[in-house]
């Protein structure tokens, strides 16, 4: 099955409720980036200013529920999949990065559930840990949604 097909399915049919839920499930374990489905949701006529605002919203609370899924059972799952080396790395790069490092993650191949899973299992404090998930969120889906909106407006479709 497709998950970009059927996700875009779900846009096209569902609108903005599709872009928040995918936007919700992302963080959490969806390998599919929001932003996919943000840009197909433009090309099918969805407001610019709602599309990041439902996408930050929903991108931002699944991060939290990530947070806590990954604070209570997280590490016992990371050792499961990885040694104790990798463990010792991912921390050491969230105590040298702090809440700097969801933002700067967000503009690399690394799939954002990792650093919301990391942040949960290292337990970043929860308010810098939200802060900085918003507003990696609100960089990324506008750098992302602003140039198609700025070329509508140039453009109608």
């Amino acid at each position: 099955m497709d998950f970009v097909a059927v996700g875009m399915d779900l846009v096209s049919t569902y609108g903005l409720l599709a872009i928040f839920l995918i936007g919700f499930s992302e963080p959490i374990f969806q390998p599919i980036p929001t932003e996919v489905f943000m840009v197909g949701g433009l090309a099918l006529g969805l407001d610019w200013r709602y599309v990041i605002l439902v996408s930050t919203l929903g991108s931002t609370l699944g991060g939290i529920v990530t947070y806590f899924i990954a604070s209570k059972y997280g590490e016992a799952l990371f050792l499961k999949i990885f040694n104790r080396e990798k463990y010792s790395s991912a921390e050491e790069f969230l105590t040298k990065w702090g809440p700097l490092g969801i933002i700067v993650i967000s503009f690399t191949p690394i799939p954002f559930e990792v650093i919301c899973w990391l942040s949960g299992i290292f337990k970043m404090p929860f308010k810098i840990y939200v802060s900085a998930l918003i507003i990696s969120r609100i960089i990324k889906h506008g750098l992302v949604v602003l140039p198609f909106a700025a070329l509508g407006s140039i453009f109608p479709f």
